[in-house]
């Protein structure tokens, strides 16, 4: 199929992997597909264990709110109630 044939024929680098699924955008001369850029995959581990200030294995009020005020956001953009 065309995704086996974007495979063989051009270069990729082993960085990006293209998404299974309908393509994005399809015209009569292009087909736009949906790829992972591996490069840019986040360790929601790591991010965690940096969020977790106090080590205790939760995000509480304050880890998130030291968090988003070092990021630039109003902490309580992220409080409901």
């Amino acid at each position: 199929g065309p995704r086996a044939a974007i495979y063989e024929y051009l270069s990729f680098s082993g960085q990006y992997r293209l998404q299974t699924g309908a393509p994005e955008h399809r015209t009569a001369t292009s087909v736009v597909l949906r790829a992972q850029d591996l490069d840019e995959q986040a360790d929601y581990g790591a991010i965690f264990d940096n969020w977790d200030r106090d080590n205790n294995g939760m995000l509480d009020r304050q880890d998130v709110a030291t968090n988003a005020y070092s990021i630039g956001f109003d902490p309580e953009l992220f409080f409901v109630g």
